[in-house]
């Protein structure tokens, strides 16, 4: 088997782009219109604004990164031989002989797929940035696994992602 790169999907993030502008616009017309939305007394104008401001800045961060992404003409994922490299936050690399398995969840209707490895500690132990450490303690705590893969910005199917992984599992370790 060749190594293999998958990419992120343009047709995701343009979709998901689209989606957050109009989340911000949503967010922009609450604070902008917070005294005609209270006109019937029953909502409070500064809880209104609130709510728009929450909004807007969550739809803000979510555009920076959704432009990001668009802007990145890098891998995601990568297989080879040796190790399954991985470029979320940061680039992981974990060797076949330290994967175990993997294991694929379903969180509200957005499935994933948890990395199962020998030494967790050791992989949480080497991450330097504190909110993704306490987030891979988190997800170690509750599924058993530290790093977690959605096929959800790339330019592959969940399906096709599992049988891939599954595959190089199998034919690497």
């Amino acid at each position: 088997m060749a190594a293999i790169e998958i990419f992120t999907s343009k047709k995701k993030n343009i979709f998901l782009l689209f989606l957050t502008i109009i989340f911000l616009a949503i967010g922009l017309f609450c604070f902008l219109n917070a005294n005609g939305l209270s006109k019937d007394g029953k909502r409070n104008i500064v809880f209104i604004e609130a709510i728009g401001i929450i909004v807007v800045v969550f739809a803000l961060t979510a555009l920076f990164f959704i432009i990001k992404n668009l802007l990145n003409n890098q891998w995601v994922l990568a297989i080879d031989e040796k190790a399954l490299y991985i470029r979320i936050q940061k680039y992981y690399l974990i060797p076949w002989e330290e994967i175990i398995g993997f294991q694929e969840l379903e969180i509200k209707g957005n499935k994933s797929i948890l990395i199962q490895v020998r030494n967790p500690e050791t992989l949480i132990a080497n991450e330097k940035n504190f909110f993704v450490k306490k987030m891979m303690q988190r997800s170690q705590k509750m599924y058993g696994a530290p790093i977690s893969i959605t096929s959800s910005t790339m330019k592959i199917s969940h399906k096709e992602l599992v049988s891939l992984l599954l595959e190089s599992l199998a034919t690497y370790k």
